[in-house]
């Protein structure tokens, strides 16, 4: 039996300003860039799946991180309302690509979904390597037992399905456990990356990411992730569209 195609809803959780050598590995030092912080919904699917929720406050962001612009508009409640007409409440998954501060900052308000996590990403996260301490420490909070019911995740080893036309790929090199997405639409596999994959000129150029555990892994990442999907919509790519739900990048094979 076939899979009726689904589709990708890009949802915008605002923008920073950041140095772009954190997303280009050995290269472009000092070079500031505004880059926008990207969450999904997937839609048609037989649950109401988010892939990641944003940050969840801007002047912490500004004052722990980097410069930091959010509209109405990209705050997780308002803009998934405005892209599918769900409320927190009623959406059934949400997927983490990974548990740094900006793809977990709403968590708390999905009162009635599932997590799904990779079990090395959920334990790595609590014991980092001291490089990335500082991405996890001050936000733990927004993942842990005050954010999300220890008993509504479910943790992942590998590949896995989530539901007919949704599969989760491990993905490390950001993280160990990182993984992505991969959403069968109509146009083909689309690849919600998370920050394995920042801007298409990553994978499109062989170029890691700039906060990196394992630069090797993050080149095994860009094959796996090269072999099952047709496009992609990388964490931060500039290039996407808020609402943007169809034509998303070209991955070149």
């Amino acid at each position: 039996m076939g899979i009726n195609p689904l589709q990708v809803v890009a949802l915008k959780m605002g923008e920073l300003y950041v140095d772009k050598s954190t997303l280009t590995y050995a290269k472009d030092f000092g070079k500031m860039i505004t880059i926008p912080i990207w969450a999904a919904a997937i839609i048609g699917a037989e649950a109401k799946i988010v892939v990641d929720t944003g940050i969840h406050d801007r002047n912490w962001v500004n004052e722990h991180v980097d410069p930091c612009q959010q509209q109405e508009d990209e705050k997780m409640a308002v803009a998934l309302k405005k892209a599918t007409g769900w409320d927190p409440e009623e959406v059934d998954i949400v997927i983490n690509t990974h548990l740094h501060y900006d793809h977990v900052g709403n968590n708390r308000i999905f009162k009635n979904a599932v997590f799904y996590v990779q079990q090395l990403e959920w334990e790595y996260a609590f014991h980092p390597l001291k490089s990335q301490e500082w991405i996890y420490n001050d936000t733990r909070f927004l993942y842990d037992q005050r954010g999300v019911d220890f008993f509504a995740w479910r943790f992942v080893n590998g590949y896995a399905d989530v539901v007919p036309g949704v599969k989760l790929i491990p993905t490390p090199g950001h993280t160990p456990g990182h993984q992505s997405v991969l959403v069968k639409t109509a146009e083909g596999v689309v690849c919600v990356s998370g920050d394995v994959v920042n801007l298409v000129e990553n994978i499109n150029e062989d170029r890691p990411v700039g906060i990196v555990t394992d630069v090797g892994a993050n080149f095994e990442s860009f094959a796996r992730i090269r072999q099952y999907a047709d496009y992609i919509l990388a964490g931060h790519d500039p290039e996407i569209q808020k609402f943007q739900r169809e034509h998303f990048p070209a991955i070149k094979k």
